[in-house]
């Protein structure tokens, strides 16, 4: 599968189903399995906006990389 098939999957994934997603991939990321706890971390991302998904350094790169 190419990026563009991926990422038009992922987002119809975020588009049906935004709070699963998010708590798979805390799941992945973190290596949680409790259900409870990835509720509460996707309510605390949910409620805090400088709470990204990303990790903020790649903002740096990005912004590194369009000079």
């Amino acid at each position: 599968m190419d990026y563009k098939a991926m990422r038009d999957r992922i987002e119809d994934m975020v588009n049906d189903n935004h709070r699963d997603f998010v708590k798979a991939i805390f799941s992945i990321e973190k290596g949680i399995d409790d259900e409870s706890v990835l509720e509460k971390l996707y309510d605390a991302y949910m409620d805090n906006d400088s709470l990204d998904l990303l990790n903020e350094e790649f903002d740096y790169m990005i912004e590194d990389l369009r000079k």
